[in-house]
């Protein structure tokens, strides 16, 4: 009996060890700062994010810098990003990044109309530290939004086909 036990726990720390090994994707916002923070991109560059039903729900995490929060992530592109814009309010409700970014750098095409990326799309995805998040991802526009949020009424996913600069105001250029 003790011999299962012991061989059942040894499979299972096995299993995890390669489990982590494989390195998972990860599917987590951060913001820190403008200039520390995650977002959720399609799984290879050259990917239409308007490509919901593919894209969305196979998005990973993409930061600014490696970060310790967000384990297996990837770095931005160089020249991805143009400018980020960080604001929280003084009751801390929600913290969020605003700003411009330029879709060649990770080979999006300009035509695309984006999408929207919230905890139930894609599937396991969160923002640390906060209940709700709401994000767009706009190539056609040129611009990209991320609001973590304590409060549902903050972010608001049930106006997604407004997009970034009707849906979390803020600075962008």
């Amino acid at each position: 009996m003790l011999h299962n036990k012991i061989a059942c726990f040894l499979a299972l720390v096995f299993a995890h060890i390669a489990f982590a090994a494989a390195g998972p994707t990860t599917k987590i916002l951060t913001i820190h700062k403008e200039e520390r923070f995650c977002i959720l991109l399609p799984p290879t560059s050259g990917t239409d994010v308007a490509d919901v039903a593919d894209s969305l729900k196979k998005s990973v995490s993409y930061c600014t810098s490696p970060t310790a929060q967000v384990r297996h992530a990837k770095e931005l592109p160089s020249g991805f990003l143009k400018t980020a814009n960080y604001f929280e309010p003084a009751d801390l409700s929600y913290s969020q990044v605003t700003g411009t970014f330029d879709p060649a750098a990770f080979s999006l095409t300009t035509s695309d109309e984006g999408g929207m990326a919230s905890p139930k799309l894609p599937s396991g995805a969160s923002c640390l530290g906060f209940r709700y998040f709401i994000q767009f991802v706009e190539p056609n526009e040129g611009v990209y939004c991320i609001r973590c949020c304590h409060k549902k009424s903050d972010c608001p996913t049930n106006k997604a086909h407004k997009g970034c600069l009707a849906v979390i105001p803020g600075f962008y250029y």
